[in-house]
């Protein structure tokens, strides 16, 4: 069997696409992987690989939205050749762009399995503009009611929301759960000293209000810390000097790295806001990152994040995130040592049910019947 991968995005960073090749190799010796290159696919990062792949375009990023426009359109072109000349049995398309690019390959001798890390149609730039938005949506649908043999999304949430809008195929929850470390010991202190928020520093994800929240007194202290990258890197590393926050922007982390590094905090946050319907019924992969630290998480108010919520118990629903909501919940943890350590254990059985070991098996049980 072969397996073809597709991402638009690049292959060292996404963690469902490290896990998915991990995957693929347990099921054929016969793959490829096929990315996006830029400035973050360096050369030591590319040495941590085990599989096969092929990167297309330069590491220069666009800055216009002309100069993006031409990089994904040979990116388009590229995937295309790719299929043409590799002839795959299976082809896993991330994201409806590379579902895009596969249908209009009109490459027919593969099975195709969509991976929806989000709701496409309703991501921040597409959704700025409805009509585009309605015509992205109408032609996902058609491309899945037709042509897709298997169609996979990350939470229950999305699973819902595709199929109240129709969606003829049901689709498959694999959840983005990192592999459960059994050689990690989850050892904590008696006292509650610091609180961190890992991830991408991106707009609507609560960073803003988090800082804030740092500012407000607590009645025993306690360290906040953000640690990751992203475009609103330099707003917030302001936001904390303006407010003169309690806060350390610390250095991001290799993949691998993530939840052992979570794991010497003691409160997770993931507090992605409900803007859109995209960030309405997705889920971010930190909660999971947490869930294997050991960590009680302070959540945002989303669907995916009551669902899990309320099936594992491992943290708090917010209310709305605000700076005055995010302190008081890191205060009841402060003062609550018996809820504290409860959310603790039920985060550790939760990493035994939701870790890529099970989450695997869906998906080659996937690729095995196709």
């Amino acid at each position: 069997m072969k397996i073809l991968n597709i991402v638009s995005s690049n292959i060292v960073q996404d963690p469902r696409i490290l896990k998915q090749m991990e995957t693929i190799k347990n099921v054929t010796n016969t793959h490829l992987m096929i990315g996006m290159n830029n400035k973050n696919v360096t050369e030591e990062r590319l040495k941590q690989i085990d599989f096969k792949y092929k990167l297309i375009g330069d590491k220069k990023d666009s800055t216009s939205i002309l100069s993006k426009l031409s990089k994904r359109i040979k990116f388009a072109k590229g995937v295309i050749r790719q299929i043409k000349n590799y002839k795959p049995d299976v082809i896993h398309a991330n994201d409806f762009d590379v579902l895009l690019m596969v249908y209009l390959s009109g490459y027919k001798k593969a099975n195709i399995i969509f991976d929806a890390h989000e709701i496409y149609a309703k991501n921040a730039f597409i959704n700025k503009y409805r009509v585009i938005s309605k015509i992205v949506e109408l032609i996902e649908k058609h491309i899945i009611n037709k042509r897709v043999n298997a169609f996979v999304t990350v939470s229950h949430a999305a699973k819902s929301y595709y199929l109240k809008k129709g969606y003829k195929k049901k689709p498959h929850v694999i959840t983005n759960a990192p592999f459960l470390d059994e050689s990690l010991t989850l050892t904590k202190s008696s006292e509650i000293n610091e609180v961190v928020y890992q991830g991408q520093i991106v707009a609507n994800r609560g960073y803003e209000e988090f800082v804030k929240a740092a500012t407000i007194q607590h009645e025993q202290p306690v360290n906040y810390v953000i640690r990751g990258f992203g475009p609103q890197e330099d707003e917030i590393r302001k936001l904390i000097k303006v407010e003169n926050a309690n806060v350390k922007l610390a250095k991001p982390v290799e993949v691998k790295e993530l939840v052992q590094k979570l794991s010497e905090s003691d409160i997770g946050v993931v507090l992605t806001k409900p803007v859109s319907i995209n960030f309405k019924y997705t889920v971010s992969n930190k909660i999971f990152e947490c869930i294997h630290a050991g960590l009680p998480v302070i959540l945002s108010p989303v669907k995916e994040h009551y669902y899990l919520n309320e099936k594992y118990e491992f943290g708090i629903v917010i209310d709305k995130v605000t700076p005055q909501n995010i302190a008081e919940a890191v205060q009841t943890l402060l003062n609550n040592k018996i809820l504290y350590n409860k959310l603790r254990c039920n985060a550790i059985k939760a990493s035994n049910e939701l870790n890529w070991q099970n989450e695997s098996e869906k998906l080659k049980r996937i690729y095995l019947s196709n």
